[in-house]
């Protein structure tokens, strides 16, 4: 039969044991980064996108210059054709 001391000492060193063989823990860097895989789109995507947006308005812009009503024209049509890209209908 054990006494109490023993069970006493028993628990606590099992307790210790335990307590050693925690898994480490994750950086909050390493965190980040795993939600910003989950949550943000693709390089890609976003590049094009980027790159899609700056030249339209470029284009738009410089047939602004020519003529107020070129600008509205060239405007529309940009609009209409990123429109018609991020669509999530593909023909």
């Amino acid at each position: 039969m054990t006494t109490f001391m023993d069970a006493f000492h028993a628990e606590r060193n099992y307790a210790a044991a335990k307590a050693k063989t925690r898994p480490p823990r994750t950086s909050l860097v390493i965190r980040a980064g795993r939600a910003a895989a989950k949550l943000l789109p693709r390089w890609q995507t976003i590049r094009t996108l980027t790159l899609s947006v700056a030249g339209f308005g470029l284009i738009t812009a410089a047939a602004w210059t020519l003529h107020l009503a070129a600008g509205l024209a060239v405007g529309g049509i940009s609009l209409l054709i990123l429109e018609s890209l991020t669509g999530s209908e593909r023909r």
